[in-house]
Formats: structure tokens, sequence, C-alpha cells
């Protein structure tokens, strides 16, 4: 948030396009240069604005920066809402604390990404139209890398089926096109060496903006992968999945484009956050994704859980990431619930907990049996926090983590 409101800042004050230092891709920046233009009005307006303890922004100078990603949020739940023709799968998200803590508190924009990729996949369902759909996926690539996953898997699907003139050329020209019109201005300013290096190879791995960084995932702690320069996986966990999506889809397995462009998206989403030096909001991608595939394939169990997997995420993030002082005065050096912040092998505990509470996801994923949800699920889920607590922060399990 200081990074976002020090941009606009310039802009508006100074008249300077920081597009050559800006820390994401830069559609982000466009969204943020429209929203904070009315900010900007009020207070030239004369409304005052306050400083409210230790946070990076001014009160309702944060309220703007955030706005979209909050409407960001409304536009999936109603997307959801006429996706799954049911109100439960679209409160589910709308009310889960994990989306709103992300986009209302911490002021992270997966949900940019993820209103473009849902809304991909609601108008393939309802009109057929790939190329409609790929620029939707292409908008959703272009707020955060993610999104040219499910992309690429629509560009298999043409090739599979050899559609190449009315559907491969159209989908690859387009996107090239919405491309280069949002990378244009960056290049012209002389930021492309910044993007490259500091937004596109630190999402694959192969580089980091910064030396230093956290690690968020069991994978990352058990390997101690150095966030500024860990495995290039993801560029192999891409290739795997397109290769099954595309071997699914030769064997014309029953089932609707979107929907399998839906799973697959949402095995991407799984394998980033375990094979590879993930970032905490990106968690956030099971969400939608999730209650939206439990919702079309009759899965309550996946629905449900992803309502108790948000809730779990949020308590981790808020306790042993950010601390619950963030979210109140804006410092993490701020802790209101002792025993459960600030504690030794706080990494090792967040990474166990994840890693158990996505691997309880896929089961609900995949197995069949799971389809039903049981609220037992609800204190296993909490025996199972306190028994990591007991190994690890008391016992001293895996202190060197």
């Amino acid at each position: 948030m200081g990074i976002f409101s020090t941009s606009q800042r310039l802009f508006y004050q100074s008249g300077i396009l920081d597009l050559k230092y800006f820390p994401t891709l830069p559609l982000l920046y466009y969204v943020q240069l429209v929203f904070y233009a009315p900010y900007v009005l009020l207070t030239i307006a004369g409304m005052p604005d306050f400083q409210y303890y230790f946070h990076t922004t001014m009160m309702i100078e944060g309220t703007f920066l955030k706005l979209p990603l909050i409407l960001s949020d409304v536009g999936i739940f109603l997307v959801m809402l006429r996706f799954t023709k049911k109100l439960v799968p679209a409160t589910l998200f709308f009310l889960n604390p994990f989306p709103i803590y992300l986009s209302a508190v911490w002021g992270t924009y997966d949900s940019l990404m993820l209103f473009p990729l849902v809304l991909g996949m609601y108008v393939l369902t309802t009109n057929n139209d790939t190329t409609k759909s790929s620029f939707s996926f292409v908008i959703s690539g272009l707020m955060k890398l993610f999104g040219f996953l499910t992309y690429a898997l629509l560009i298999c699907e043409s090739l599979v089926r050899r559609r190449f003139r009315d559907q491969l050329l159209p989908e690859i020209l387009g996107g090239l096109a919405l491309a280069a019109g949002v990378i244009a201005p960056v290049f012209l300013v002389g930021g492309l060496q910044t993007l490259v290096y500091g937004v596109i190879y630190r999402f694959i791995g192969l580089s980091s903006a910064s030396g230093a960084g956290g690690r968020y995932n069991l994978f990352a702690v058990l390997l101690k992968l150095n966030p500024s320069g860990a495995l290039p996986l993801i560029p192999v966990g891409v290739a795997l999945i397109c290769l099954a999506f595309s071997y699914e889809s030769s064997r014309a397995i029953k089932q609707s484009l979107s929907l399998r462009l839906l799973k697959w998206t949402l095995v991407g989403a799984v394998v980033f956050n375990v094979f590879s030096v993930s970032e905490p909001q990106w968690l956030s991608w099971l969400l939608p994704l999730g209650i939206t595939y439990g919702s079309l394939t009759e899965r309550d169990g996946l629905q449900y859980f992803a309502y108790v997997f948000g809730v779990v995420v949020t308590f981790l993030t808020m306790t042993l990431l950010q601390g619950t002082g963030y979210m109140l005065i804006g410092t993490g050096a701020s802790f209101l619930i002792g025993y459960v912040e600030n504690i030794p092998s706080n990494s090792l505990l967040y990474a166990v907990m994840i890693s158990t509470m996505i691997a309880i996801f896929c089961g609900y994923l995949v197995f069949k049996g799971l389809r039903s949800f049981r609220l037992e699920i609800v204190p296993s889920v909490v025996l199972i926090y306190l028994q990591a607590y007991f190994w690890i922060v008391i016992v001293g399990v895996g202190r060197g983590y």
C-alpha cells in the first residue's frame, strides 16, 4: 500500500509516471490511476484526510486504493452467482474472511486477477466464444501472471481440436495485441528490464526483486529455497498441466470446455502454492475456483471446506505472518494475542498447517467419497493445529527451519 500510494502521489502531485520502477505488472498501475483520480479531486475541493497510527496511507486515500480490489470481489460474487445459479456457493466466497482480509485490509490485488479469470470461464459457458474468453484470460494474466495459465490451456484446446483459423489465430493475435498495448508504455519509459527481472523472473522462480523474502510453504521451508533464486519449477508445472489438459481434450472427455479449464486451472493453483516459493495471498486463488468447481460437479464438501480453508488461512496469516497489530494500527511489531503470535518457528508452523489444509482441500477435490461435508472436519483442523503447535513451538521439533 505504501508503494502504491507513493506511485500515485508522484503522478498526481509531480506529473512523474512511475512505470519504470513500479514493482508489479503495469495494468494494476493503470487501474489505480483511474480510481485514485476522484480522491485527488476531492482533496483539491478541500476534503481533509487523516493518518491513522502507523498505516502507510491516509485513511480515505487507502479506501480509494483498495476500492478496485473490493469491487473485484463483488464482481466475482456476481459472476459466481450467474455461473452456478445458486446463492450459497457465491456467498461462501463473498463472506469468506480471506478475500476480505486481502482486499480490504492487506491491500493485495489477487482479486483483480481472479475476476476476469472467472468471468472468462462464465463467458465461455454461456456464449461458447473462445475469442472473448481468451481476451478475459489475457487481461487476468496481465494483472497477475497466473492468469496466463488458463490462456495457455485454451490455446492447447484449439491446437488439439485443429481449429487454427477460427479460434487459434484470433486468440493468439488478440492476446499479443492486448499484451503489447499494456506493456508498450513501460518499454517507452525504459522500464522493461525491471518488468522482466523484477516481476516475470521473480514469479517463475529465477530471481527476486530483492534479496530478502519469506518461505511460506513446506516445500520451500524444508528445502530452504532462497526466494532470490529458487528453482524454476513453475514453468515445469505449467508444461505438465498443459500436457495433461491436452491429453484429456484428445480423449474427448464428456465435460464442457469451461469445466475442464476450471479444473486444470484449479490444479495449477494447487501446484503453484505447493511446489514454488509461493506468497501467502496465492492461497486465495483456490477459493473461487474451488467453490465454483465444487458447485458445478456437486461436491458440497469442497465448497464448504473452501470456506473453512479461508477462515484458517486468515487466522494463520494474521497471527504468524502479519501480526494482529497490523490490521489495527498498521505495524506488525504489535501483538495482541501473545501465545499464538511472535512465537518460535512460526514459519514452519505456518507451512505445516498450510500444507495440511491444501492436502485436505485436494482430498475433497479428487475423491468422490468426500462429496459431502461433515462438521467433524472443523474440530479435526483445530486438533491438527494444536498438535503442530505443541511439537513445533513447545517441543522445538524443526527449530532449525
